[in-house]
């Protein structure tokens, strides 16, 4: 076929270029077609209804194409062309449709024949193609319709096909249909070889993108090894089952993929002959090789997946297959891990089966020398009953601990001995309720020793009950033990009740309960809640486990409920009868409850965990009180803390000790121990290692992270032996540890020797500290993260925090709160970070002492480097300078004040600066101003909004008046954060008054200074006012001699003058009103300033005037007034611009006397400065004539004149400021004049305010139309004459006139009609106002409208809608004063 570059047979013609005007993208080209070679003709011979259906066509933005006539010449549009055509166009354009799709026309010719004979439209959905449009045969998918077209006499001459292509989403959806299936059931899938099984399978039913796939994983020596195949024959030189890893001849690579990398191969060659093609007619031209990724590690293998030639390799399946490999990775992966599992499960199953084992032996062979103890020990304690305390006690303690192991022993062999299948019940009748009772009842002295209430409520039940007598007292007791153990407040209540064909047991307690996340692991055997309350950490772990085993070995059930903090429930559910027991069950007669020696030892564990009050008391009492120094001692006594949660280890521990001349402390757990060991450093800890509350390990760790307690000595004892535990509590910071059992000799020898070794430790500690305590100043120490860890007396009396509380955390308490003061809060951080960054530095900061009053220190930081850790630490001193701060800040606020009192120009303005000095010294939340006038309302001022007298509370209003009746210049607080001080105002007496705050403490020092700086605002307010008195007299002279009180329509000025406080200046404007209509504008400048400058500028203003009504030509105006203005002292060098306004034509005539130039901003926003007609100022050189010149100000335009105070700066050009005025002109061309006066005097303001007079005259041409007219229908014509008149002068289009005029009419008359019907005459007002793109017109009446009842006639109240037609923004406002109509019009240009 022909390509993009055949032009054969195509030539310009331009007579079509009409036909193809619809599509500006392939209207050329079509254009260029040479018609006259086709069937159709040149186009300028088309008939109709070809020249239509090409229209439509081309018109489209939906794919489309045509074929007309005997050929079906073909036609298409842009969207054809760009989604379907490709490199077909243009040269399929004009060729026969049959020579375009040559490659599919036996698809879709009979389609195209089939409508045109019958003319009855086909449809076809995603239909697949292989078109050859980029240069090979490409799969495609189409949904298309071929409808019939007909020429002028309505013969079926062509087809228009609508096309929609929608290969996209077919090969889309059919890769993800394969993605989807492929991680649908793999989880099902449990080995490697199902997981790849599976993926095959799902592969192999897309064959149409995936005509092949070869998976290979690698083995250790790198090679490859195909685990799955899909579409490929078993054994084809394709699919080798093995890949050398070295092999450079290898049919696919193994080296890329084993490196994470992709590889495209090229399927040429002796290997690949024969290659499946899948359902396509030819075999893959390419294959993708992609790794089997691994996350972290090496890929598991390769995919070979051979590719669709009937679609281009791209990103998407390039895409597509590496998300496939990734599918079979993760298959792989898991299957992989799941055998990992199952491998690991297998070796932990059969670790525990020898575990058990091992558990059983050993507990057979501790028997036999735990008898030999325990035997003996009975015999002597029978023998020496007559012995000394001494030693009966030390008997009682071997037996006790005896019948422990001996528990301990039976539960581990019990645990063993039911894992391992060999437990066997002895089953017989039995009254639970009475058993439990009696098993029970042994632990009610343990129990009420604690200090818990016990409560047995066994109820009888209908029958008995099938049960071990000896088990079921182990569960019994294990559960009033483990009750006991956890329950501190409260009391443990048993139960026993009959359910629904079963004996329900419970068992509850108010202890500390469980957390819900350890509940399910609760019957777990070893397993142990971390960091829980209890009076005893020691158990061995299986205690509930075995519970759980032997209820179950009765058939029955055990659960538990609890709520951390409430308590715990376990409930026991036993079946009556014997069928829940196992078929071979021992079951014998009824036999009689009793209470067998197991209980002893649980009883005798339980009461060794309650306070012995006699041993806590010898144990608590020292042999001789502890040194003053603790630590420091030198003598052979040692000051001793024992902590230890068994009561025969501690006792053990403190009679040794004591034994040897030592002060022993005796304590229960770690948290006592650390406690104790604050209170009073003592010279060595020894403590267990498993305690309660806190452990020993985290125990010694709090003693480390405090400096006061870094040095103590620990030594830890534990039963658990071996190098790690060594290790583990020698690396939390203890300096022995030494295991269970010992010799007294070990102990005692190892005691003195860690003593005696940390005194050599600290003895240059000891130094530092004496040296420390010596300095004056407060002296402290800070670690990385900004914790105080160290401080000396003297900081302790400075702020009254000392060494007990280290370490002190960022944030330290000191710092002001940072809610009631949160100034000070941030001086103090701020100030404590910059010295912490700058060493060497110092600061004035406010700190809190720990009593609650507030303080000022000079604290001096520097940095310096630990050099046992090498970590930075910042050491500093503090130094009081509270007195030397008080005395500063007064200055300072004196100081202050008197600056803000002589800037005052008022009473008022003095007042408000007194206040908003006093807020900001004292941080208060307001500032508050009574004046308390004579025979009047009181007035307030306030910082920020002033509320009203009678919005204070009654006990507000009554302490303002009391300080206003009291002394002056006395300060006094009301208890509630607000203090206030009376003192003379000139217009009456005045209460100040500030509102700290209920946690802002004012001092004596605070009072004193509110006082006296009280005493220097009265000073200010008297001068202030006599400023006052100064300034009424001079305004009422310039008010006099500035300008007219009222201006023409159209104008807005302002004036602000430089000096102060009189506020008076020599710069003027006026508006003169002339003959015919003119104005007379004048803008002028004196020399200086003040009274003398206005003195000057009203003699001069007075002259012009009359002038200009004398003879209204700027030019003369202004000779005269030089003449005039040579005999006035002062007025030499006045600058003035006069100018003569037709307020109807918008003509300006104007002379300047040495002014700037006038700004003329028109309504496209150009700027034209008015430089015309100049000369010399005012009393220079008196001349005969002066210059002028003529300027238009056309409609929509602004005119602004000013004084240079306006435009001129310090270093900076004039012109520079004239371009920021017109600049600002021009941005508010669309406000009102008055508005925009306001904004450029706002926008031209420097930062401190303007230093010179400013005089301002803003003129918008036309000026605003304002008619006031009695309500008389017969004034509405001459109105509307005088509004077409306005409308004309403003240039507006011709329709927006006529809009205006019909709504402006449509208001007077409803104003004339509705709103003065019962009073005819009454007045109304109608303004118009002309923006640079806008107008806005008001009618206002003073009546009422008559209400509008369309019902009465569908004829009338069309007038409001007949104006919201032609305008925008109608509004309606009714009220009792009139009606006003608001009307906005935009203009258009």
């Amino acid at each position: 076929m022909a390509g993009r570059d055949d032009e054969e047979g195509r030539r310009p013609d331009a007579a079509g270029g009409g036909v193809f005007a619809g599509d500006d993208e392939i209207h050329r080209d079509l254009a260029a077609v040479d018609w006259t070679s086709t069937p159709l003709g040149p186009p300028q011979d088309w008939a109709q209804s070809l020249r239509t259906a090409v229209s439509i066509l081309l018109s489209s933005r939906f794919p489309m194409w045509m074929a007309w006539g005997p050929e079906l010449t073909f036609f298409c549009n842009a969207a054809y062309r760009r989604g379907t055509l490709g490199r077909k166009y243009p040269w399929a354009l004009g060729r026969p449709a049959s020579e375009v799709w040559a490659e599919i026309w036996d698809d879709i010719g009979s389609r195209i024949s089939s409508v045109l004979s019958t003319g009855k439209a086909t449809w076809d959905e995603a239909l697949l193609l292989f078109l050859e449009r980029s240069g090979y045969s490409e799969e495609t998918y189409h949904t298309f319709s071929y409808s019939a077209l007909r020429d002028d006499a309505g013969t079926v001459v062509g087809m228009l096909c609508v096309v929609s292509e929608d290969t996209d989403r077919v090969i889309g959806e059919r890769r993800m249909a394969t993605l989807r299936d492929l991680g649908s059931d793999v989880n099902v899938a449990r080995t490697q070889e199902q997981v790849l099984a599976f993926a095959a399978g799902q592969l192999a039913r897309n064959d149409r993108d995936l005509p092949f796939t070869l998976t290979y994983l690698f083995d250790e020596d790198g090679g490859a090894r195909l685990a799955a195949r899909t579409g490929m024959a078993a054994g084809h030189p394709a699919a080798p089952a093995r890949l050398a890893a070295d092999d450079p001849d290898a049919v696919w690579p193994v080296q890329e993929p084993a490196a994470c990398r992709s590889a495209v191969v090229a399927l040429a060659g002796e290997p690949f002959a024969g290659m499946p093609s899948g359902p396509w007619p030819q075999p893959p031209a390419q294959a993708l090789v992609v790794p089997l990724l691994q996350q972290g590690s090496e890929p598991y293998g390769f995919l070979v997946a051979g590719l669709n030639r009937y679609r281009r390799p791209d990103e998407a399946t390039r895409g597509f297959v590496e998300l496939v490999a990734a599918n079979l990775a993760a298959g792989i992966g898991s299957a992989r891990s799941y055998r990992a599992q199952q491998q690991r499960a297998e070796e932990l199953a059969q670790l525990d089966r020898a575990k058990t084992a091992f558990f059983s032996n050993v507990s057979h062979e501790f028997r036999t020398p735990l008898a030999l103890i325990t035997g003996p020990t009975e015999e002597l304690r029978a023998r020496l009953a007559g012995a000394d305390p001494q030693t009966r006690e030390e008997l009682e303690v071997i037996r006790r601990n005896g019948m422990r192991l001996g528990k301990l022993v039976n539960a581990l062999l019990d645990y063993s001995r039911i894992e391992a299948g060999r437990m066997r019940a002895d089953y017989e009748q039995a009254d639970l309720a009475t058993l439990t009772a009696e098993f029970a009842s042994v632990f009610r002295s343990a129990v009420e020793a604690a200090g818990l209430s016990f409560e047995v409520d066994c109820a009888p039940l209908p029958q008995p009950v099938l049960l071990d007598r000896g088990m079921w007292e182990q569960v019994v007791l294990n559960l009033l033990s483990n009750a006991l153990k956890f329950t501190f407040d409260g009391g443990i209540r048993l139960t026993v009740r009959d359910g629904s064909g079963e004996a329900v047991v419970t068992v509850a307690d108010t202890g500390i309960g469980v957390p819900e996340q350890e509940i399910p692991r609760l019957f777990e055997r070893f397993h142990r809640i971390e960091n829980a309350r209890a009076r005893s950490n020691e158990g061995s772990g299986i205690g509930l486990a075995l519970v759980k085993e032997l209820v179950t070995l009765h058939g029955g059930t055990i659960e538990a409920a609890s709520r951390e903090g409430e308590g715990t429930t376990f409930t026991i559910r036993l079946a009556y009868g014997s069928g829940h027991l196992p078929p071979d069950a021992r079951v014998g007669g009824h036999g009689r409850p009793a209470v067998s020696s197991v209980a002893e030892p649980y009883v005798q564990e339980a009461l060794r965990w309650l306070p012995d009050p006699a041993a806590s008391a010898q144990a608590d009492a020292p042999a001789n009180p502890p040194g003053p120094g603790g630590g420091t001692n030198r003598g052979g006594a040692i000051d001793v803390v024992v902590a230890d949660d068994n009561a025969d280890m501690r006792e053990y521990l403190t009679r040794l000790l004591r034994g040897a001349g030592h002060r022993v402390r005796a304590v229960g757990d770690g948290q006592a121990a650390l406690d104790a060991v604050r209170a009073h450093l003592p010279d060595l800890v020894v403590a267990d290692v498993m305690m309660p509350r806190l452990d020993g390990l985290r125990m010694v760790a709090r003693l480390r992270a405090a400096p006061r307690t870094v040095g103590v000595p620990v030594l830890l004892l534990s039963a658990r032996a071996g190098q790690e535990a060594s290790v583990e509590g020698l690396e939390a910071g203890a300096d022995d540890y030494l295991v269970k059992p010992f010799s007294a000799a070990e102990l005692l020898a190892r005691v003195r020797a860690n003593v005696e070794l940390a005194r050599l430790r600290t003895r240059h500690a000891r130094w530092r500290r004496a040296l420390t305590d010596s300095m004056q100043e407060a002296f402290f120490v800070c670690d990385e993260d900004g914790a105080v860890v160290e401080v000396n007396a003297a900081f302790a009396d400075v702020l009254g925090y000392g060494p007990d509380n280290l370490p002190y955390g960022p944030g330290q308490p000191w710092w002001p709160d940072a809610d009631a003061d949160p100034e000070g809060h941030r001086l103090a951080a701020e100030g404590f970070t910059g010295l912490a960054r700058r060493s060497g530095s110092s600061h004035i900061l406010p700190l809190r002492h720990r009593d609650g009053h507030a303080l000022w220190v000079s604290a001096s930081l520097a940095r310096v480097q630990d050099p046992e850790t090498g970590g930075q630490m910042v050491v500093g001193t503090l130094r009081d300078v509270t007195a030397e701060r008080y005395v500063i800040r007064r200055e300072t606020a004196v100081a202050a004040l008197s600056l803000r009192l002589s800037q005052a120009t008022s009473t008022a303005e003095s007042l408000d600066g007194a206040l908003t000095e006093m807020r900001a010294l004292w941080q208060a939340r307001r500032g508050l101003a009574v004046l308390f006038p004579e025979g009047g309302r009181p007035v307030l001022t306030a910082t920020g909004i002033a509320p009203e007298w009678d919005d204070l509370t009654a006990e507000h209003r009554a302490a303002l008046t009391a300080l206003r009746d009291g002394p002056s210049l006395t300060p006094a607080g009301d208890g509630r954060g607000g203090v206030g001080v009376g003192l003379a105002h000139p217009r009456g007496p005045l209460v100040l008054w500030l509102d700290l705050g209920e946690q802002r403490p004012f001092t004596d020092q605070d009072l004193t200074l509110l006082s006296l700086l009280a005493g220097h605002l009265v000073q200010g307010l008297a001068r202030a006012h006599q400023i006052d008195q100064q300034r009424e007299t001079a305004l009422a002279l310039q008010r006099s001699i500035l300008g007219p009180a009222e201006l023409p329509e159209g104008f807005a000025v302002r004036y602000e003058p430089a000096a102060r406080p009189l506020e008076v200046g020599g710069d003027w404007y006026d508006t003169v009103a002339l003959s015919e209509g003119r104005i007379g504008i004048v803008v002028g400048d004196c020399v200086g300033r003040g009274l003398q400058a206005a003195a000057v500028m009203g003699q001069l203003r007075s002259a012009c005037r009359a002038l200009l009504l004398q003879d209204p030509r700027p030019d003369r105006v202004l000779v005269a007034l030089d003449n005039f203005a040579a005999n006035i002292p002062g007025a030499m060098c006045t600058t003035v611009f006069c100018g003569v306004l037709d307020p109807g034509t918008g003509r300006l005539a104007y002379s300047s006397a040495g002014h700037p130039p006038g700004v003329l901003v028109h309504t496209d926003g150009s700027v034209r400065l008015l430089d015309q007609g100049r000369s010399t100022p005012l009393a220079v050189r008196p001349a005969d004539s002066r210059p002028w010149a003529q300027a238009e100000v056309p409609p929509h335009a602004t005119l602004l004149l000013y004084t240079d105070g306006l435009v001129e700066r310090r270093r900076q050009p004039l012109t520079e400021g004239i371009d920021q005025a017109g600049a600002a002109v021009r941005e508010g061309r669309h406000v009102g004049v008055e508005d925009l006066a306001a904004r450029v005097m706002d926008r031209m303001a420097p930062p401190g305010g303007y230093d010179d007079d400013v005089a301002l005259l803003l003129y918008r041409h036309p000026a605003p139309l304002s008619v006031r007219f009695p309500a008389d229908a017969a004034q509405l014509a001459p109105v509307r004459a005088a509004l077409r008149n306005w409308l004309n002068q403003c240039a507006l289009p011709p329709q927006t006139v006529q809009n205006v005029l019909v709504a402006a009419g449509e208001a007077c008359a409803n104003a004339v009609e509705h709103g003065h019907r019962d009073t005819p005459g009454d007045t109304i007002r109608l303004r118009a106002e002309a923006r640079s793109d806008s107008m806005s017109l008001t009618v206002s009446d003073t009546g009422r409208w008559k209400p509008r009842r369309p019902e009465t006639n569908q004829h009338r109240g069309r007038g409001i809608a007949l104006m919201r037609a032609l305008m925008q923004n109608v509004t309606v406002t009714s009220g009792p004063d009139g009606t006003t109509v608001a009307m906005h019009a935009r203009i258009s240009r």
